[in-house]
């Protein structure tokens, strides 16, 4: 069985060539480290973009320990819904270097504007919402469990 796993894993190694994949090295705790600190500073930076924007209670949840897909949250009030557009477009154009994500996305549910606009980088999902949309959905509440990241 082993000769088996072997020949399996030298097939696998070839596919990997001819598309032309590159061996990835096992992170350590080291590159583990080093991502932390640079999405904190991601993060930071995000989060001094939303204050120049006028951004009000600005939050960030790590919710890593809560659940096994999601990773940072972080969460912003805006007054209207074209200031939650505007604020989501800034960080997208400032971001877009850093390609992390699928781009921004408007949470539609009516003809009207919703009043609440997301930018997933990936690791860090980014919600704008207006006041009322924050109170309704309560985001902050229905993840209480996650560890709240000092910003």
């Amino acid at each position: 069985m082993k000769s088996e796993k072997i020949k399996s894993k030298k097939k696998l190694s070839s596919l990997d060539k001819e598309l032309g994949l590159k061996e990835t090295k096992p992170k350590t705790k080291s590159s583990k480290k080093d991502n932390t600190s640079e999405r904190k500073k991601i993060i930071k930076d995000i989060v001094k973009s939303l204050n120049e924007k006028k951004c009000e209670d600005i939050i960030a949840l790590n919710l890593e320990n809560v659940n096994s897909y999601l990773s940072i949250f972080v969460i912003a009030t805006v007054a209207t819904s074209t200031q939650a557009k505007s604020v989501v477009r800034e960080l997208e154009k400032k971001t877009k270097h850093l390609k992390m994500g699928a781009g921004s996305l408007e949470k539609k549910n009516s003809p009207e504007e919703s009043g609440w606009a997301i930018l997933d980088l990936g690791e860090i999902i980014l919600h704008v919402m207006t006041k009322e949309v924050r109170a309704y959905y309560d985001l902050d509440k229905l993840w209480g469990d996650a560890e709240k990241i000092k910003i």
